[in-house]
């Protein structure tokens, strides 16, 4: 299975002297009907929905609900410069109710001139939605090992990605083909066209990137200004992401041992890299002889390991909950770490897998499954053979035509923003999207391996991304420092670090 390609953003406070947002007029939304926010949304936001076809290619049969929201611009009118819509990657993350929250977190220029624009994609949430399973079938633990390259542990993950995809065929049989990115690219224009907007200025990260490529191949001339930050290789969708994948995630594991090695005054789990990471295949080991509490085993682990991957600000959790199981069998840590499984959990994983396997075809043979997990297994471990085993797409293909080809045509100038070192999205796929858009310029974070550096990322990052947005500001391909890591014991901000599934 791929790691999810999603960053959250962190819902902090406002500052005291943040100006009260100016409504915009109802003019300015035509096409939205407005109604309740999801629960715990931040004050300044409104949400609503806009129908859309269920295929873009022949409207005029069913229609779907999209969710949408908007947080207004905080300056005056002509300082506005439209919306700027959000997506946070996925495929399946969310933003309604949530748009308002990472509007407070944007540079105070940026915020005054857009109004942030969130949606929840045709599956998810607010949005007409997809549940393959139920929750309890869903959360059952612990999983099929995903190192087993035995028969009769293929045989277990296959018979689990059967029952996966039985789910959501029975569950909408009708909506499956079309939970797709070009769909969702062109559910963006539609609230393009409900917003009563000429053009977008959007903000994608991980697979939003990806998205947003699909929307700008779709729709250049609807673009106005476009960040793509932590970016998806648009020429290894959706299968071929895993072995780039497996490889970064690696190599980030090892940065994890060589700080937790530098810290063992803290965790006790050794002074070099090699004995960090031989505490963590121990104790990967005993949780898939004997799972803890009789729920979390080896495949749990190498799931929450690969969630503490993604951001070098979740290593202190990580390196923590590692240590109380090695040295004194307590699960606690690691249990808090993994978090209980919701239905919002299970309702994104149903857009995660039906969306990568609409989108292109994947392999119909668990052989190859069989074979790429033995392979990965033995080049990168544990985390490599989760992230090769088989998804449910081994028997969900709905739609098997070929990815978009994207090269840029007709768009404006756009911003790439790429860390080195991020595990989700490999820098070589950012490269290969810096190809495929002549008219890009990437940012690149030197050494950074966190997933998502717009907002938080330091004030180069931010200060550039600031600059464009506002200004247009777009300088050949430059770079930027990596923020210090985190010392021992420094706690994560809520939000920071993305789900993995």
């Amino acid at each position: 299975m791929l790691a999810a390609l999603a960053v959250a953003a962190s819902a902090a406070a406002a500052p005291a002297d943040t100006p009260a947002p100016q409504p915009a007029p109802e003019h300015a939304a035509p096409g939205v009907q407005w109604g309740t926010c999801p629960p715990h949304t931040a004050a300044g936001e409104r949400c609503g929905t806009v129908a859309v076809p269920l295929d873009h290619d022949h409207p005029g049969d069913r229609t779907l609900q999209i969710g949408v929201s908007r947080s207004s611009a905080t300056g005056s009118a002509a300082e506005r410069q439209g919306v700027l819509l959000i997506n946070f990657g996925g495929p399946g993350a969310g933003a309604v109710g949530s748009a308002a929250a990472f509007a407070r977190l944007l540079p105070d220029p940026v915020r005054r001139a857009y109004d942030v624009v969130g949606f929840d994609p045709r599956g998810r949430a607010t949005s007409t939605h997809v549940d393959c399973l139920d929750l309890p079938t869903f959360a059952r633990a612990p999983k099929p090992d995903t190192a087993l390259t035995t028969a009769a542990g293929q045989q277990a993950i296959v018979d689990a990605a059967r029952v996966y995809s039985d789910g959501c065929k029975a569950k909408a049989p009708d909506l499956l083909p079309y939970l797709t990115t070009r769909q969702i690219a062109d559910d963006m224009d539609a609230i393009r066209t409900a917003f009563g907007e000429d053009k977008i200025n959007y903000l994608g990260y991980s697979y939003g990137t990806y998205l947003g490529a699909v929307y700008g191949q779709r729709h250049p001339e609807r673009v106005r200004r476009m960040i793509l930050d932590s970016i998806v290789d648009p020429t290894q969708v959706w299968y071929g992401t895993g072995a780039g994948q497996a490889h970064a995630f690696w190599l980030r594991w090892r940065d994890w041992a060589d700080w937790t090695a530098r810290h063992d005054a803290a965790y006790g789990l050794g002074t070099t890299r090699d004995a960090v990471l031989a505490a963590w295949n121990r104790t990967r080991e005993a949780l898939a002889a004997s799972p803890a509490e009789g729920a979390l085993g080896g495949t749990e682990f190498d799931t929450l390991t690969i969630g503490g991957l993604y951001s070098d600000r979740q290593w202190p959790a990580l390196a923590q909950a590692v240590s109380a199981y090695a040295q004194r069998s307590d699960a606690g840590p690691l249990r808090d770490l993994k978090g209980a499984v919701t239905a919002d959990d299970e309702n994104f994983d149903s857009v995660f897998q039906t969306v990568t396997c609409a989108d292109a075809p994947a392999p119909a043979d668990p052989a190859v499954f069989a074979r790429d997990t033995e392979d990965l297994g033995r080049k990168y471990g544990y985390l490599g053979a989760n992230i090769a085993s088989a998804g449910a797409c081994l028997s969900l293909q709905s739609n098997t035509l070929p990815p978009t080809v994207i090269d840029g045509k007709g768009l404006p100038p756009v911003l790439l923003i790429q860390g080195t070192r991020d595990p989700a999205t490999p820098y070589t796929g950012a490269a290969h999207m810096r190809a495929a858009l002549p008219s890009a310029r990437m940012l690149t974070v030197q050494g950074s391996g966190n997933h998502g550096q717009f907002i938080g990322g330091g004030p180069c990052v931010d200060d550039a991304g600031s600059a464009y947005l506002v200004h247009g500001t777009l300088a050949d391909d430059a770079s930027c420092p990596a923020l210090p890591e985190p010392d021992p014991g420094t706690r994560a901000p809520r939000g920071a670090v993305p789900p993995v599934r």
